[in-house]
């Protein structure tokens, strides 16, 4: 009796288990990256940069970032894509895992600011620019966001 009980436990048990599987990773739909920046803005000021990671899940979702502070990068490029100004350029990024529990609904914010400066400190003439920004991770490739236009006028 004792064993035929045991077994039936241990069966049941393996159901459970079996039945729910825990994974390391989130599912790619759980968590959103997106930019917030200014449709536009006059030449010379300084540009506010949010970037915003949200789980957009009901229960505690564990981002994976990279650095001691979340290394995060903002790309600021010309319509034909070449790329005017990053913020991360010739930076060093500590290859520190950072596991981040973001709980239901909870977005992380990330901000910086850009100067409308090129790569090379040069003012940057009025125009249309495009924006995203990248978030990296232990994965091979970065998170991205959407590209945002910004106009530059004077």
């Amino acid at each position: 009796m004792r064993l035929a009980l045991g077994a039936a436990l241990l069966g049941w048990c393996a159901d459970i288990f079996l039945a729910r599987p825990v994974t390391a990773r989130p599912p790619p739909d759980s968590l959103r990256l997106e930019l917030v920046a200014p449709d536009s803005t006059h030449v010379g000021e300084p540009v506010a940069l949010l970037l915003r990671l949200t789980n957009l899940t009901d229960r505690p979702v564990e981002a994976h970032l990279l650095g001691r502070e979340v290394a995060f990068d903002i790309l600021v490029a010309r319509e034909d894509g070449r790329i005017v100004w990053r913020r991360l350029q010739g930076a060093v990024v500590p290859g520190v895992l950072q596991l981040r529990v973001l709980q239901p609904h909870e977005t992380l914010e990330l901000r910086t600011v850009w100067r409308q400066r090129t790569l090379a400190g040069a003012a940057v003439p009025p125009g249309t620019y495009l924006v995203y920004g990248l978030l990296p991770s232990d994965e091979p490739t970065p998170r991205r966001t959407p590209d945002v236009t910004l106009r530059i006028v004077p």
